[in-house]
């Protein structure tokens, strides 16, 4: 049955909501904090990449050194035959590689559940919640228009700060 709601004034029984739209409503309701929850996600990623990216700097710097030397002087191994020196470039990238990874583990740990959440709302959530309204959504493989207008918009603002 519809419900009925009373208005202010003291009537009884004014206004008359559909249940179809009262059901609705509910599940818009719900589809705003579900896209509301993943934004929250997503800023918090994006939150704590800057974070990790600042605190991991001097490891991310001597890792690309490490990598930057070995690069620039593998030509230099290989013409004068310096295994030695070779060997030492790759434990160097090692030894770097391993210090990142260790700095950014703790970060990672409050990033992936994040990412996982946003995963699931994306592949599950989200289709289940429209599977609710009635829209079958199948996959697209060209993009709308106006997405197109928005990432050409996006991206001359990006130029433009450059």
């Amino acid at each position: 049955m519809p419900k009925k709601e009373a208005v202010a004034s003291g009537q009884a029984e004014a206004l008359v909501i559909p249940e179809h739209v009262q059901k609705e409503l509910t599940l818009l309701r719900g589809f705003v904090d579900l896209m509301a929850e993943r934004t929250a996600y997503a800023m918090g990623v994006q939150a704590l990449n800057e974070q990790m990216r600042d605190a991991t700097e001097e490891q991310r710097k001597a890792n690309l050194e490490a990598r930057k030397y070995l690069k620039e002087n593998i030509e230099t191994f290989v013409k004068n035959g310096d295994f030695e020196g070779y060997k030492k470039a790759l434990e160097q990238i090692q030894k770097t590689s391993e210090a990142l990874r260790e700095a950014r583990k703790p970060h990672l740990a409050k990033i992936t559940p994040l990412r996982r959440g946003i995963k699931y709302i994306d592949n599950v959530a989200v289709p289940n919640s429209l599977k609710e309204f009635g829209k079958n959504v199948q996959p697209a493989f060209s993009l709308s228009e106006w997405i197109k207008k928005a990432l050409e918009e996006a991206k001359k603002k990006a130029r433009r700060k450059r």
